[in-house]
């Protein structure tokens, strides 16, 4: 006998009670749409995935305070994943951003800089940037050396270490701050 299946609404309020089949039965139904909805707010598949995902965790997270009287669970579903793409949206600007003011900056410098110090000078800060590496905590500068020197996504670095992927991204970011610090003080 087959059991008669449960509204999305009824899914979400078990999902709040901690009940990981329920979870499973609506990310069945609710990720196409969501991944869809996604998918055009950030026209990019991979970005749709990683937020996909990160939505999730954060739903199974809030779920208990779901109130099925006040939305419909794809309502309040589709609030928590347009909220990630908007985090995800001005994450990624501030990045590009930040490439372009690096970009602009290393072109400024070959500019000024006569073409026989360019290699001396691109030695000197490799070292620094090194030497500031080695200053980090050995979890942040393993994970940066996995994103950036071997351009691993976070995702694989999380897969391959067996660790959550946002202690991935958040050891990374404080890792960036701390380096950015460090080479702030060593100028």
């Amino acid at each position: 006998m087959s059991q008669p299946e449960l509204s999305e609404e009824d899914l979400l309020q078990r999902v709040g009670r901690r009940d990981t089949r329920a979870f499973d039965q609506l990310y069945d139904a609710l990720a196409p749409r969501l991944y869809g909805l996604l998918r055009q707010m950030l026209h990019d598949e991979r970005e749709a995935e990683e937020v996909l995902q990160d939505g999730f965790v954060q739903l199974w997270e809030r779920a208990s305070g779901y109130d099925a009287t006040r939305s419909k669970a794809y309502t309040w579903a589709v609030m928590i994943f347009r909220n990630k793409a908007i985090d995800r949206m001005r994450m990624l600007g501030r990045r590009n951003r930040l490439v372009e003011s690096a970009a602009l900056e290393q072109v400024t410098l070959s500019a000024q800089a006569p073409a026989a110090d360019d290699e001396a000078q691109a030695n000197e800060r490799g070292a620094v940037v090194r030497k500031a590496l080695t200053d980090l905590p050995k979890e942040q500068r393993q994970l940066i050396e996995f994103a950036f020197l071997k351009g691993l996504t976070h995702h694989v670095i999380a897969d391959s270490l067996g660790i959550p992927l946002g202690t991935v991204k958040t050891n990374i970011r404080r890792g960036l701050l701390r380096l950015r610090d460090l080479l702030k003080g060593g100028d």
